[in-house]
């Protein structure tokens, strides 16, 4: 299993630390670049891809040929950045997690899970 990210922080931490508990092989790429990614790949030959923090675009000839899951911080539906920001200033009461196949357009993929969760209260609040 391979982890691309944009960034090696606290999520993208967790997820490798709980794959590797439950016994998978896991490898890292920062998503620097699609050449930085399709050389991951090419190296580590990995039969899953997750990416727990993502800002650029999978390659099209990585997806279509390797399973990617985009860990997306955001109820089903939801689409673009900074979802958690958007729902504290919009004081929603719930905001949720969705895991999505990489395709074309950005956060568009099928959805493989989703859950929600509420906000405690004074957590959205500014």
């Amino acid at each position: 299993m391979l982890l691309i990210s944009s960034a090696y922080n606290g999520l993208t931490q967790r997820v490798e630390r709980v794959l590797k508990h439950k016994g998978y092989a896991v490898g890292f790429q920062a998503a620097t670049s699609e050449e930085a990614m399709r050389e991951a790949v090419e190296s580590f030959k990995p039969s899953v891809i997750v990416c727990p923090t993502l800002m650029k675009a999978i390659p099209e000839d990585i997806y279509k040929n390797i399973k990617c899951f985009i860990v997306h911080p955001g109820i089903k539906g939801d689409r673009g950045p900074s979802s958690i920001d958007w729902a504290i200033l919009e004081k929603r009461k719930e905001w949720g997690v969705t895991i999505l196949e990489a395709d074309k357009e950005m956060d568009a993929g099928d959805i493989w899970a989703s859950e929600n969760f509420p906000l405690k209260d004074g957590e959205s609040k500014i």
